[in-house]
């Protein structure tokens, strides 16, 4: 991460944590109101469903190509993370929020071994081997929107996936 990036993402934290409504209106201006609720049903039980992970705190392998938090409009494109992962594979890539806890602790930010436990319980059919990484705090959401979701909802369509968890970053 560049310097400059550093002391950007210290000044947004800093920022966001201090004043709050002029942050919201900053960084929620690009987004269109949506007037009626999401609505999403299942087809079937959630004891029966394979349930993928989804997050945006920037979680990725520490193998893969880190998020390019240098770029100001933001990094669109999104990491493939395995079920079969361990923690300590895991780490984040985010310039908005504070990553040293999740960077200890990747389940705060990507829960893969709770969502294992739900599957050992009952609770859900199964995990999906195909989980997602997104990198949050995207300036320019165009490409995420023409790009990045179209990709991901035609993964989760060809690996049969019924649910998705999403775990804000």
């Amino acid at each position: 991460m560049k310097m400059k990036t550093k002391i950007k993402s210290k000044m947004s934290r800093t920022f966001s944590g201090n004043f709050t409504g002029a942050y919201r209106k900053f960084t929620m201006s690009h987004m269109r109101e949506h007037t009626s609720p999401a609505e999403a049903f299942l087809s079937k039980p959630l004891n029966e469903c394979k349930v993928a992970l989804m997050s945006t705190a920037g979680v990725h392998l520490k193998t893969d190509e880190p998020f390019d938090v240098d770029n100001p409009a933001g990094d669109h494109t999104f990491r493939i993370v395995p079920s079969e992962v361990s923690e300590q594979e895991l780490t984040v890539t985010h310039i908005y929020i504070d990553t040293k806890f999740a960077k200890s602790d990747p389940t705060i930010v990507f829960p893969l071994p709770q969502l294992k436990q739900a599957a050992a319980d009952g609770k859900i059919g199964s995990i999906s081997t195909i989980n997602i990484g997104l990198n949050g705090g995207i300036l320019d959401t165009a490409l995420v929107e023409q790009e990045s979701i179209p990709t991901v909802v035609e993964l989760f369509h060809n690996a049969g996936i019924d649910a998705a968890l999403l775990v804000p970053g």
